[in-house]
């Protein structure tokens, strides 16, 4: 009998343990509670420091004897709207648990990465045990869930914020499942999207034919895309800026010289660019919550995995919870909108070869396109393009006088010496630049130049070589927000013309390896291992000589001997955004099976979808970003209709 009775109450006593468990979202390991509990550390603040992405991490970490008891991270030069979620999330859980076990932010690895190295310093200082700290693992807890709803939007970024707004305004009930912590995706480091006749433009009288931007999309792709769609997307364009802008988004115009490209100056009819006025973080945080206001719901920390099938028809998706349960939302319709696939490098890879690394949104791992070859949609991660956008040149930093001196046509080469095309036709446009590059053995070039860049620029500021900011852009300054930092013509007029002696910096970047310099042509030519600039030198300075470009028609104020002591800059494709396409839809987004028809219930929009591009990225600034808010708005109105059979 009194053993019966001390079971009963083991037996109660687990119960409620194993209850107090289930209702924990995150719970430490309890195998590892006695390391956590032995780690003692000589108390007070310590400055701990690891490396980030643009720079280095700081916190100030409070101990006392047996635990820590504050993080503050005091300096840090990441993206904001990427790094954030990190700061508020990755030092409360450290503390929380008393452990360096914890999961990196979604979309901010690299940050969180950071924050934990340089926590972990700082527990080197305080005399704590490192590898105590990393053991004590926290378990997630979480409980299953099913809800239902009538549309389901797979991505918070551009796309999916577009197609959820334009979907709760029809009344329909909507849910967004976005991965990470807070709004990100490549729609909120974007720099502007483009609009044909928006409020903006019609009011300042620069308005830009559709026409245009439909001929700029239909040659670029050679003819080769969904004409279809683009024309929904152009003609809607400036709607869908006014639009936005009526639920919390804000615009700039801009001059189409802004991103400091003179082609775009040269070529453009008119103002293209709407720019993110505060930055697109902020822009998809307030169109987020309008969603929320108007009736949708946005879950954040919470990655859709599969989609649910009845028969042919998708119904559905199922969902991994921040707490680890899964949670199942029964739809009538499915948006994909998880911006493709350039945050996966193992795919990245495996679709455009070596060398790419991933892009800078590292949650975009292709989700959406596995989802719709599940649902037997036509679609695969070869039916992508990857946009780059631009080159490096030396390495050299955006923005600099050295990098804008050395954004002119100079000579440019192959890795075997040889002068590939007329240098104007693609350096003063970055998608050209990053196209001819991207063609070139290696994917590399070499800029060459001499004494002669150096002296102009010290005597007249880089505007002596070719004055971009002239006009407009420094009379009538753009200003906008583009990846978190300002753009500001005025400033960049003034850089421009400001003399400047880059001796030094070249003299730096040489001594980095990130510039070749050379006491004669033929010294270059054996430092590159190069067969032929000797010859392709001898030429170039024979047409200069002649003051016409016979061979590659280069304007004749950009032809200039190469003599003397010469430099050579290193030209690789740079700043890979991301991955177009991949799921072919028609012209209301709906998922195409092998056959050409549309998957009921199934629709992809944004990156994800195919159809925009062939094989470049268009050569005006916001044809993406524009496109994505387009696709997103016409595919959320589609589904809402279908729902509440409005015409």
């Amino acid at each position: 009998m009194k053993f019966s009775k001390i079971f009963l109450i083991i037996i109660l006593a687990a119960s409620l343990l194993t209850g107090c468990a289930q209702d924990q979202v995150y719970m430490s390991n309890p195998s590892h509670q006695s390391a956590g509990a032995k780690n003692s550390y000589t108390a007070g603040t310590y400055t701990g420091t690891a490396k980030g992405h643009n720079g280095p991490v700081k916190v100030k970490v409070t101990f006392t004897k047996s635990k820590i008891t504050k993080i503050e991270v005091t300096e840090q030069n990441e993206t904001e709207s990427i790094a954030e979620g990190a700061i508020k999330k990755i030092p409360k859980q450290i503390v929380d648990h008393q452990s360096l076990a914890v999961d990196a932010v979604s979309g901010a690895s690299e940050v969180s990465a950071a924050i934990l190295a340089a926590v972990e310093d700082a527990v080197k200082q305080a005399g704590g045990n490192v590898e105590n700290l990393k053991s004590n693992k926290i378990v997630k807890e979480g409980k299953d869930e099913e809800i239902s709803t009538q549309i389901v939007v797979v991505g918070g970024g551009a796309s999916g914020t577009a197609a959820a707004l334009k979907a709760v305004e029809f009344g329909g009930d909507v849910v967004v499942v976005e991965t990470t912590a807070s709004p990100m995706g490549q729609g909120t480091m974007a720099g502007g999207m483009f609009a044909a006749n928006s409020s903006q433009q019609i009011k300042q009288n620069k308005t830009v034919d559709p026409k245009w931007f439909y001929e700029q999309y239909v040659k670029t792709g050679n003819y080769m895309v969904n004409a279809g769609l683009l024309s929904k997307v152009i003609n809607n364009s400036g709607h869908v800026v006014d639009w936005l802008e009526q639920n919390g988004g804000k615009f700039t115009l801009a001059h189409p010289g802004t991103g400091s490209y003179y082609e775009h100056v040269l070529t453009h009819p008119n103002s293209t660019l709407h720019g993110y006025t505060e930055g697109g973080a902020k822009t998809i945080t307030a169109l987020h919550q309008t969603i929320q206001d108007k009736g949708g719901k946005i879950l954040y920390n919470t990655k859709a995995t599969e989609l649910i099938m009845d028969g042919k028809k998708v119904t559905g998706i199922k969902a991994e919870k921040e707490d680890g349960g899964t949670l199942t939302i029964k739809a009538d319709k499915v948006i994909l909108a998880t911006g493709g696939f350039g945050g996966n490098e193992k795919l990245v890879k495996e679709t455009f070869g070596e060398g790419y690394g991933r892009s800078r949104v590292a949650t975009n791992i292709g989700t959406g396109i596995a989802m719709a070859k599940t649902a037997g949609g036509d679609a695969d991660y070869n039916k992508a393009i990857m946009m780059h956008y631009g080159v490096s040149r030396g390495g050299t930093d955006w923005g600099t006088v050295i990098n804008s001196a050395l954004l002119n046509p100079f000579l440019h080469v192959d890795v075997d010496g040889n002068r590939f095309m007329n240098e104007e036709d693609f350096i003063f446009e970055p998608i050209k630049s990053a196209n001819v590059i991207s063609s070139l053995p290696q994917k590399t070039a070499y800029e060459i130049f001499d004494q002669t860049m150096i002296d102009v620029v010290k005597a007249k500021g880089f505007a002596g070589i070719t004055d971009i900011y002239a006009g407009d852009l420094a009379d009538n300054p753009t200003k906008f927000v583009e990846v978190g930092h300002e753009i500001d013509t005025s400033k960049n007029y003034k850089l421009s013309h400001t003399p400047t002696d880059l001796t030094k910096d070249i003299e730096k970047l040489v001594s980095e390896g990130k510039i070749i310099k050379a006491d004669s042509v033929e010294e270059m030519e054996q430092k590159l291992n190069m067969t032929n600039l000797v010859s392709t030198v001898k030429r170039y300075n024979e047409l200069c000589a002649l003051g016409k470009d016979t061979d590659h028609f280069k304007s004749a104020k950009y032809l200039d001997n190469v003599e003397g002591t010469v430099y050579a800059v290193k030209i690789t494709p740079s700043v890979f955004l991301g991955t177009l396409g991949g799921i072919r839809v028609n012209d209301n987004l709906q998922v195409l099976n092998k056959e050409g028809k549309a998957i009921n219930g199934l629709y992809a929009v944004g990156s994800d979808s195919s159809g925009v591009y062939n094989d470049s990225y268009v050569y005006f600034e916001g044809g993406t970003l524009g496109y994505a808010y387009g696709s997103g708005y016409i595919a959320g109105e589609h589904a809402a209709k279908a729902l509440s059979n409005k015409k």
